[in-house]
């Protein structure tokens, strides 16, 4: 047991453009740390970084660092916590309390510097409550300035952010002007949507046959299309403010989580700006393209949910398949396709259509026979629980999609760190040491969400009857066979014209 008390550091930046706020903020902790004399020690081991995460629109146990700090203190590895100021952890007065209790219910002292908060003294939880609030506020006053601030630049037609394919930022103006490596990508997609009539399908489609890809180096899809069709900017007018952020809770059995989401705003606030920078398209060209695709989005109105959408995977290529609804002499055709070759053509997966009522007629009957021939089922059997359903997985469903997202900004940031330069050498090393650490750390924990789960039957489904009512709903209502297929199939994987695999939603 060492004599001298063990200390944590804990730093916090919201955006990648704060590498040396990082630095400041752990030499802040450092200094304090050495002041407070030769029986406080910082342990090299235990400084928690968190890069690229808001106080505000993300939950302290959503970050890796804080989840890092929190098992570390549970075994015991220091004595103390610090961190700058109480907002380093959350800029949420709701957390604040919660903060100060997970650590110290492990016997960690937490110390935040600048609001002289300290857990040792009883008074801290009383003045944690002003600074909570004091700190949520100015979280919002910031926000507010930072949003006041574009909008003043917008209005006087700067560009904020990244701008679209086809335009570029002069550093010097700060507005957008033609980039004349990527401008015949839009020029292009006006061209096949008006003069050659093709649909945003076939347009995206011809794009990534040219090998003409996004602005991100992605794949054309009929959504990224429609974006360029209906962006005003091509005609040389700004247009700002169209969303704004907003503060989603996702409560559960355990507490919540926190999701930074975008609300729309009506289009009489967006700060519109006419001829700031150079036209792509005229203006009486893009009008024309604004009622060529209402009259099209008329004419194909959006179909209920279809049987199997969301059952089918393409054994090709793994992405799901749609189904499609095409007129021919008067008479509708359902299949389904795709969505890879749906949505950026048939060069990225051969995968050919398939007719959606022979599919559905052939799946159910095989579905159907499976569990009759199983339940040794006759019209005149009595009732029989013959299979159970599988228990609900113990994990959260979106924790490894978190942990995935977690993963990529990891290395993402480490990425950009390779590329910076100027910053000091004991900086670089220790925000390396961190990335990387935090990236094999969740990639463990990927691999361990991706392992088994056991299935062990549990609830008992009845038969009696079913079949024929359920036979009855398949035939006359899409919504009642989607519901009935859901009910029995997890998955369906194809390949070609052959079912290579279903997995159901029962044991038998």
């Amino acid at each position: 047991m060492p004599l001298w008390k063990r200390c944590a550091v804990y730093a916090r930046v919201s955006t990648d453009m704060q590498q040396e706020s990082l630095e400041n903020q752990v030499e802040y902790a450092q200094e304090y740390i050495r002041r407070l004399g030769n029986d406080y020690r910082l342990d090299e081991k235990c400084i928690y970084t968190d890069f690229d995460q808001s106080g505000y629109y993300t939950r302290f146990v959503q970050r890796p660092a804080i989840r890092q700090a929190l098992r570390d203190a549970q075994q015991r590895k220091y004595d103390v916590i610090v961190f700058k100021e109480i907002s380093r952890i959350s800029r949420d007065q709701a957390e604040h309390v919660e903060i100060v209790s997970r650590f110290t219910q492990y016997g960690v002292r937490i110390v935040a510097i600048n609001d002289n908060l300290d857990s040792d003294r009883p008074e801290t939880l009383d003045l944690l409550g002003i600074h909570s609030v004091m700190s949520e506020m100015e979280s919002k006053r910031i926000s507010s300035r930072v949003s006041s601030g574009k909008k003043s630049l917008a209005r006087r037609g700067y560009w904020m952010g990244e701008p679209p394919i086809g335009y570029r930022v002069n550093p010097n103006t700060r507005r957008l002007e033609i980039d004349p490596v990527s401008r015949a990508v839009p020029e292009l997609v006006f061209d096949l949507f008006m003069n050659r009539r093709l649909g945003t399908h076939r347009i995206a489609k011809y794009l990534n046959e040219q090998k003409m890809y996004t602005k991100n180096g992605n794949l054309w899809s009929r959504v990224t299309v429609n974006r360029i069709l209906c962006n005003p900017v091509y005609t040389g007018d700004l247009v700002y403010g169209k969303t704004r952020n907003s503060l989603k809770r996702v409560f559960d059995d355990t507490g919540y989580s926190k999701r930074r989401g975008r609300s729309p705003i009506a289009p009489e606030e967006w700060i519109v700006v006419a001829n700031t920078h150079p036209a792509i398209v005229s203006r009486d060209v893009f009008e024309a393209a604004q009622r060529l695709m209402s009259s099209r989005s008329r004419q194909n109105p959006r179909r209920a949910s279809h049987p199997l959408t969301g059952l089918l995977k393409c054994a090709r290529c793994g992405s799901g398949m749609v189904c499609q609804t095409k007129r021919h002499k008067g008479v509708e055709y359902r299949y389904y396709s795709c969505s890879k070759a749906f949505r950026f053509g048939r060069s990225f997966c051969d995968q050919p259509n398939l007719n959606a009522d022979q599919l559905e007629s052939v799946l159910w009957e095989f579905v159907s026979g499976r569990l009759k021939r199983h339940c040794k089922l006759s019209p005149h059997s009595p009732r029989t629980n013959c299979f159970t359903a599988k228990p609900e997985q113990q994990d959260d469903p979106g924790q490894l999609s978190r942990v995935r997202r977690e993963l990529r900004k990891h290395q993402i940031a480490l990425e950009r760190l390779l590329l910076t330069s100027g910053l000091p050498t004991s900086t670089f090393e220790r925000l390396k040491e961190t990335y990387i650490s935090a990236i094999a750390r969740l990639e463990q924990e990927e691999s361990s969400l991706l392992q088994p789960v056991d299935t062990t039957p549990s609830i008992s489904f009845e038969l009696e009857g079913w079949f024929a009512y359920a036979e009855l709903q398949r035939r006359t209502s899409l919504v009642e066979a989607r519901r009935l297929f859901h009910e029995l199939v997890q998955t369906i994987l194809v390949d070609g014209y052959d079912i290579q695999e279903i997995e159901f939603n029962y044991r038998f």
